[in-house]
């Protein structure tokens, strides 16, 4: 059993340890099996909260992870707010590039899932240029049905990479890989939204001072001004969580 620093927040418990407390406990589990019924971890964030109070279904989902990392400014200040003053953002698409070099590192077999089938092969040539040779064993593009998903999962079950990266809207991917782990999957797991997109350079990601002072949203804001409407859905409600309860 793992003993992570985790905190209360809500319905969920956020686990408040850093990148390398959970590179250390996912290598361990790599190497030596320590966690034989996989380890699941869902990347938080203030729209995730909120989604999740309307769908039941995604907030049973994220409550079933092994790991709820805060990634995303507002519930770093959230979790402050509340008392967990040693919270830090821990962002997923950073955590995940780790996972991912450990993994080549060991050559151990990867699933990549999500995006278009452009952003999915220009992801996989930059990740092989840049971190070495992926032993991919199963990739598939982010767009299927429901007859598909259920292909899709019964070669994952089948093939049992160590390590899946899933990057579909948060409400699929969540969904998916719950119902995947409940079925029996055994390795590693994380949904990564967008990272396969700014992996393959479709998508130009904050600097790295905004990436720090946790302005990588407002970046986003800037390039893709069509995002507004989604921020906005987000910020009202989140305020209103913030400021009330």
């Amino acid at each position: 059993m793992n003993s992570f620093n985790k905190f209360k927040l809500f319905n969920f418990e956020i686990t408040l340890d850093n990148a390398e407390t959970l590179l250390n406990y996912i290598k361990s589990i790599w190497l030596g099996g320590t966690q034989s019924g996989g380890f699941r971890i869902v990347t938080f964030n203030p729209e995730m909260l909120i989604a999740s109070r309307q769908n039941k279904e995604l907030e049973k989902a994220i409550q079933s992870a092994n790991a709820i990392i805060p990634d995303g400014i507002g519930l770093v200040w959230l979790l402050h707010k509340k008392g967990a003053e040693q919270a830090q953002r821990l962002a997923g698409i950073d955590l995940a590039w780790k996972l991912l070099a450990e993994a080549i590192k060991s050559d151990l077999p990867i699933s990549l899932i999500g995006s278009t089938d452009e952003a999915l092969k220009k992801s996989i040539e930059n990740i092989n240029d840049k971190l070495g040779k992926a032993n991919l064993i199963y990739t598939h593009n982010g767009f299927f049905n429901q007859a598909q998903q259920a292909q899709i999962t019964n070669v994952l079950l089948e093939i049992q990479p160590k390590l899946l990266l899933v990057a579909t809207p948060f409400i699929q991917q969540e969904i998916f890989l719950a119902d995947l782990y409940n079925k029996g999957f055994k390795g590693v797991a994380l949904g990564v939204g967008g990272s396969f997109d700014v992996w393959a350079g479709l998508v130009e990601r904050a600097p790295v001072f905004m990436q720090k002072i946790g302005l990588e949203w407002l970046w986003r804001l800037l390039k893709q001004p069509a995002r507004l409407q989604r921020l906005m859905q987000t910020f009202i409600p989140f305020s209103k969580i913030y400021f009330t309860e």
